[in-house]
């Protein structure tokens, strides 16, 4: 769990298109908010850039998705599509690997849309908060049009746990 030192926090996108709420996302383990509560964006780039600074903790190994640290202490679940894991990394550039210290807008990794609707999967993309507590949550998300590296929610303090 992360600890606090924020009242509240912005998160910028990760990915260009239209930002919705993570209960959206066409996935229960991802609208339901068992990875963790966040957001979701139907692409209209296959690019995914650092919404922070931080550290890569972990790629998967068919690079779909990895895992940042920032400096704030919050961990993102970067997660490209629907199932696409069994693409086998088929479709997917990764950029950097574990233990790479990475700059806000520094591309992590590229994705072929088109191969992805040609298989029939989904391309929304996923920013999960996976270490989030029960003092945090993420403010309502407004659906709008969003570039890589624009605010696009807030993590703020709950406070009714103060």
């Amino acid at each position: 769990m992360i600890s606090i030192d924020f009242s509240s926090l912005t998160i910028y996108s990760p990915f260009t298109g239209e930002l919705h709420p993570i209960d959206d996302t066409p996935d229960e383990v991802f609208s339901s908010k068992v990875t963790g509560d966040g957001f979701c964006v139907f692409p209209s780039k296959g690019e995914v850039t650092a919404p922070t600074s931080g550290t890569i903790t972990y790629v998967f190994d068919t690079n779909h998705a990895l895992v940042l640290h920032d400096t704030n202490g919050v961990e993102y679940l970067l997660h490209i599509g629907i199932d696409t894991i069994r693409l086998g990394g088929r479709g997917f550039t990764i950029h950097v690997a574990e233990g790479d210290t990475v700059t806000r807008g520094d591309t992590l990794l590229t994705f072929d849309r088109e191969l992805l609707h040609c298989e029939g999967y989904s391309d929304v993309c996923v920013c999960a908060f996976t270490d989030l507590d029960d003092t945090v949550e993420v403010a309502p998300v407004t659906v709008r049009d969003v570039n890589a590296t624009d605010p696009a929610v807030q993590i703020v303090y709950r406070k009714d746990c103060e």
